[in-house]
């Protein structure tokens, strides 16, 4: 089901942001009315669906009403995951009232040297008030030494074993700080070194989607396998709903078409038109090689993020139909 975009306004303002592109401040500031929240809600009822809602932003954390939409949720039987960056006293005090209830977080945090005190502050206890209902997920960055940091966070805070790593997408407009094509092999052995120091901690990794195979050497794809940190790639996206009840296939597509969810009669039909409209760049690839790789599919692996494929592809244009 969908990603809710609850505000296009974050606290953070961090420069491989994927979403800048439908942010403030390059969008006017927005908040998601409770009339349109109640809207999509029932536009995704009107056909069956694994009742799974994420809530992200933007800082969810920062709507006004985000205590009101947690329990509207519940009471609808909803499952509900907060993306966050946790750095909010907003989310704190969300985090301590809902500390006994059946809802996740993914924390996507920035490596702790980078916090304000105040930061620092907010992020530890909404993490201790979390525990393990949290995990982490982060993009990691070439210029830093490494992510052993977030091991100490799951330690100190009895976090999910879980971590989430990204590749840094980019922006179909390349308005974001983004990997280079040299830098997708440092990130993987970094990948690497991550799941080694966290082999006695029983903490696997998992993937943003857009993350090519060929980043990794044979030898490295099998020791994540023997690991219980097997890479997945492909690009099958939840969609992506806007304060506006604008839907888009993914933040780092957005500039590619944008349709309000009141166009289709459910959410199948509007993620079946936006999977019709990106089809014929599916197989675009990003290097030469992709052209007969045997994972060369949008299941297994798309050779990079789409939008990324995109950008090197100077002859695409997308057309509306």
């Amino acid at each position: 089901m969908p990603n809710l975009m609850l505000t296009n306004y974050c606290n953070y303002h961090c420069p491989y942001c994927f979403g800048m592109d439908m942010m403030a401040p390059k969008k006017q500031r927005s908040t998601m009315t409770r009339e349109t929240f109640t809207g999509i809600i029932d536009w995704l009822e009107r056909e069956p669906f694994d009742r799974v809602i994420h809530l992200m932003g933007g800082e969810p954390t920062l709507h006004p009403d985000i205590e009101w939409i947690v329990d509207y949720l519940l009471e609808r039987d909803l499952h509900i995951t907060i993306f966050s960056n946790m750095a909010t006293k907003q989310a704190v005090s969300l985090a301590e009232k809902i500390s006994f209830l059946p809802i996740y977080w993914v924390a996507n945090v920035n490596n702790p040297a980078k916090w304000t005190p105040a930061q620092r502050d907010n992020i530890e206890h909404a993490l201790k008030a979390a525990g393990k209902r949290a995990s982490l997920t982060f993009n990691i960055i070439p210029e830093e030494p490494n992510e052993l940091w977030a091991l100490d966070l799951i330690e100190r805070f009895d976090l999910d074993r879980n971590i989430k790593v990204g590749f840094v997408l980019p922006t179909l407009t390349s308005s974001n700080m983004a990997l280079k094509d040299t830098e997708y092999g440092i990130v993987a052995q970094r990948v690497v070194d991550l799941v080694k120091a966290g082999e006695y901690m029983d903490v696997s990794i998992k993937y943003e989607c857009g993350v090519p195979y060929c980043s990794f050497t044979d030898e490295q794809l099998g020791y994540l396998w023997r690991h219980n940190s097997k890479i997945s790639s492909g690009c099958q996206s939840r969609l992506d709903i806007t304060p506006e009840g604008e839907v888009m296939y993914c933040l780092p597509l957005a500039t590619a078409g944008l349709r309000h969810y009141t166009e289709f009669k459910s959410y199948p039909e509007c993620r079946t038109w936006f999977e019709n409209r990106f089809r014929p760049y599916r197989m675009l690839g990003n290097r030469i090689e992709c052209a007969d790789c045997m994972l060369n599919n949008p299941i297994a692996c798309n050779g990079a993020c789409l939008a990324k494929n995109m950008i090197g592809a100077n002859n695409v244009q997308i057309v509306d139909k």
